[in-house]
C-alpha cells in the first residue's frame, strides 16, 4: 500500500519522473541534436544531482531500497604506446565510451558519480560535477555567467570557436545524461508502479492506476500505444 505523504513529496516524484524523461529525450542520438538542445541537459542534471537539495535525494528518501547504480567508464589518459600519450593538451573530454554497460562496475553513491573522471583539463582530472556546473552556470544552461574556476575559463575559451562548426564538445552532456537515465530508471519505475498518494483523493481503479493522480497520464499513454 502506498504511504500517506504531503503534497510536496508527490510534487517531487512527479518532477523527478518528468525530468528523467526529458534527459532521456535530449540525450538520444546526440549527433542529430542542436547545441542548444544538449545545453538544456545541464540544468536538468543539476536539478537532479547537484543542487543544494538534489531532487534525487528528496525522492530516494521515501524509497531507500531502490538502487541507483551509475555505470560510468571513467576517463583515463592514453597509455604508453599511443601516439598521443605524451602530448600536452589543454582539454580532453570523454565520448560515448564513458557510458558503461551491465558488465561494468557501478558507482552506487551520488557523490561517487559526480566526482567521477570524464576528461582532463590542464593536466588534471575533469569531473562530472565540473562539467555540469560549467554548462549550467557559465554557458547558459541556467544562466549566462562569468567563469570563476580554471575549468570554466578553458571551456569558455573553446565554446565560441565551436559554435556553428561542431557539437562534439558539448555532446558529453548527452553521454552523462544516458548514464543518469540508466541509473535512475529503476527509481522512476518504482514511482510509477507505487506512487505516493493522498488517500483522501486517490483510489486505485480496476485498470490498476489511481484516478485523478498524475501517474494516470503515463498509464493512459501506455494504453494508447
Amino acid at each position: 500500500m502506498a504511504p500517506k505523504v504531503g503534497p510536496e513529496t508527490m510534487l517531487a516524484e512527479w518532477l523527478f519522473v518528468e525530468t528523467v524523461a526529458d534527459v532521456r529525450r535530449r540525450s538520444q542520438d546526440p549527433g542529430a541534436r542542436s547545441r542548444y538542445e544538449m545545453l538544456g541537459i545541464a540544468p536538468l542534471l543539476r536539478k537532479l544531482l547537484i543542487d543544494a537539495r538534489p531532487l534525487l535525494n528528496t525522492v530516494r528518501a521515501a524509497r531507500p531500497d531502490i538502487p541507483t547504480d551509475f555505470r560510468i567508464r571513467q576517463w583515463s589518459a592514453p597509455g604508453d604506446g599511443r601516439d598521443d600519450a605524451d602530448l600536452s593538451y589543454l582539454l580532453r573530454l570523454g565520448g560515448p565510451e564513458l557510458v558503461g554497460g551491465p558488465e561494468h562496475p557501478a558507482l552506487p553513491k551520488l557523490q561517487q558519480f559526480i566526482g567521477a573522471r570524464v576528461g582532463q583539463v590542464q593536466g588534471r582530472p575533469l569531473t562530472v560535477l565540473e562539467v555540469v556546473k560549467y554548462y549550467a552556470n557559465v554557458e547558459g544552461g541556467v544562466h549566462f555567467g562569468v567563469p570563476k574556476e580554471k575549468v570554466d575559463y578553458v571551456l569558455s575559451e573553446m565554446a565560441p570557436v565551436l559554435l556553428g562548426h561542431s557539437t562534439g564538445q558539448i555532446e558529453i552532456l548527452a553521454h552523462l545524461g544516458t548514464i543518469v537515465v540508466d541509473a535512475l530508471t529503476p527509481l522512476c519505475e518504482s514511482i510509477l508502479d507505487s506512487p505516493l498518494i493522498d488517500t483522501r483523493m486517490h483510489r486505485r481503479n480496476d485498470r490498476g492506476f489511481y484516478e485523478g493522480h498524475w501517474t494516470a497520464d503515463h498509464y493512459d499513454k501506455i494504453s494508447r500505444h
